[in-house]
């Protein structure tokens, strides 16, 4: 099962980096077969080998000689850590399939997001789905169509937790025109709104908003440093690294209690 599960992360991790590459230097998702964006060169069955390829061929194109990408490398590292923390951490086959799609997810948008600064909104909504099916319950159905009976569940806390923060957001850009005459500074993008409803949806409101404090705290240091020359820094990275520190924090406290 440890041999599987490193061979499926690695190569998750590494199916992640190459579908965010061709989405962020708009290439073809499906076809052609993998290749190197140097030469242009289709990779053989030995160069696609997660992790083992890039040590062999000591980071260097078999073709061109090009440097492989040391991103490539990180990724599939990546792809192995967090599968096994959905292995580790979910109790059953349907949770830990859910978890793993959720958490893949948000770590191509948060490539995606690194490079662009904007995601594609298929692969935000489908993150949305893909925490509803993780977190739901079939009580909630009930709740949908008798609204005042809406209470804790999914639904509850990422309709909740993403509205507060849409009303602070808008209240943020409220002030800040009224000191800035047509600016508008935009903190908080409709993407992160969306991956912040997620979050709170699977982890509720105390855990939602520890996970968002701890992400701005994470941003800090590099807000300080890139800004100053981009003007604009991804939050869903930073998002994304909270939220998996928060759930395995919370899911070992709920087994020790």
């Amino acid at each position: 099962m440890i041999v599987f599960l490193l061979i499926l992360g690695a190569s998750l991790g590494s199916f992640c980096k190459a579908l965010a590459d061709r989405i962020i230097y708009k290439q073809k998702i499906f076809s052609p077969r993998s290749f190197c964006f140097n030469c242009k060169k289709k990779l053989g069955i030995l160069e696609l080998v997660p992790i083992f390829s890039y040590l062999f061929l000591k980071a260097k194109c078999k073709y061109c000689k090009n440097k492989i990408p040391f991103e490539i490398f990180l990724s599939e590292i990546i792809g192995i850590f967090l599968i096994c923390i959905a292995y580790f951490y979910n109790v059953n086959l349907y949770d830990f399939i859910v978890f793993s799609f959720f958490i893949f997810n948000l770590f191509l948008l948060s490539l995606i997001d690194i490079k662009l600064k904007a995601v594609p909104e298929i692969l935000l909504w489908s993150a949305f789905f893909l925490a509803g099916f993780y977190t739901f319950k079939i009580e909630e159905i009930f709740y949908i169509f008798v609204f005042e009976s809406l209470k804790e569940g999914f639904l509850f806390y990422a309709i909740s937790f993403s509205g507060i923060l849409f009303l602070f957001k808008s209240f943020i850009l409220f002030l800040t025109n009224l000191k800035r005459e047509n600016k508008i500074l935009d903190n908080l993008g409709d993407a992160d709104i969306i991956i912040i409803a997620c979050i709170g949806g699977i982890l509720g409101f105390k855990d939602g908003f520890i996970t968002l404090f701890i992400a701005c705290v994470l941003t800090l240091p590099f807000f300080m440093i890139k800004v100053r020359k981009e003007k604009e820094l991804a939050m869903i990275p930073f998002l994304s690294i909270s939220f998996i520190l928060v759930w395995i924090f919370k899911v070992n406290y709920e087994t020790l209690l």
